[in-house]
């Protein structure tokens, strides 16, 4: 996908944000500021857990603090991955993809555990400063807003066209390479692959967790898992990556996006330009703290 920017003057707006070199495939880091949101509850976290081992709760400790938690990733535009796999890529993921690695996790069931909790969340949250549950929350609130006005306009009946008009080609090009849709009338991809038999990821599911009153529970980590696609779900992922870089539907779809994006965030301009020295001085307390 070409480099695109978002830019967003709302008209009558009080300092709306300068998004004007924001490139779309980094729009959370640049507008909703993950970068620092994840350093804060990173911090946030380890405080706490450094609370909880002191009360005689390692567990938090032992399951180490999430690192790179990336919040906010969805609101990057990307092109639909099967839309830029090469004809090897395709054959080696189908329509899948590797599933990403989840830290190890910690469950109570205990109630002394749970009190203790609260009390060495708040502590943590002083140290931070009181600002933070009320930024967390706008943060959120506003990524939550962003999202949902987001996917209201993808499901308009103006843009249910542009993305019809993308798809047409993209169909009719699978088609002529042979497959056929299952059910009569639809014009989705997914109508191909009905029936198909799919793949699954390499490795045995987690074990599910105990769940015993009184007790403090650390889920495991689970590593990444590769995806392996069966014969027939790669011949037809492999049809409809080649129809995709032929057909442009790839870039139509990005292109789509990135203008909703840009007209809702535009939208927003004010709340940006609020929180931005908010999470600023959050991130910045937060550095300090990693630093002791």
């Amino acid at each position: 996908m070409a480099a695109v920017v978002l830019s967003a003057c709302t008209a009558g707006a009080t300092e709306a944000p300068d998004l004007a070199a924001v490139s779309a495939d980094k729009v959370a880091d640049e507008v909703f500021q993950a970068d620092d949101i994840d350093l804060i509850e990173s911090v946030r976290n380890g405080l706490i857990a450094d609370c909880m081992a002191g009360q005689g709760y390692p567990q938090l400790k032992q399951a180490g603090v999430p690192q790179d938690a990336k919040p906010f990733t969805d609101m990057n535009v990307q092109t639909p991955p099967f839309a830029i796999r090469t004809d090897e890529q395709a054959t080696l993921l189908g329509f899948g993809e590797n599933s990403r690695p989840k830290v190890a996790n910690v469950l109570s069931y205990d109630r002394g555990f749970d009190a203790r909790l609260k009390k060495c969340q708040n502590k943590a949250e002083d140290k931070l400063g009181h600002e933070f549950s009320e930024v967390q929350n706008q943060s959120y609130q506003l990524y939550n807003d962003v999202a949902d006005e987001r996917d209201v306009l993808l499901k308009s009946p103006e843009e249910a066209e542009v993305t019809a008009a993308a798809l047409r080609p993209l169909l009719e090009c699978v088609e002529a390479a042979g497959f056929r849709q299952m059910v009569s009338g639809a014009r989705t991809l997914d109508s191909f692959g009905i029936g198909l038999p799919r793949g699954r990821y390499e490795g045995t599911e987690p074990p599910e967790p105990k769940r015993l009153p009184g007790t403090v529970e650390i889920i495991p980590a689970i590593p990444e898992r590769r995806y392996v696609p069966t014969a027939e779900e790669s011949r037809l992922a492999v049809a409809s990556a080649r129809c995709a870089r032929t057909t442009g539907f790839g870039d139509k779809i990005a292109a789509q996006r990135v203008r909703i994006l840009r007209k809702v965030v535009g939208g927003h301009g004010s709340q940006i330009a609020e929180l931005k020295p908010k999470v600023e001085a959050l991130a910045k307390a937060a550095a300090k703290l990693a630093e002791r």
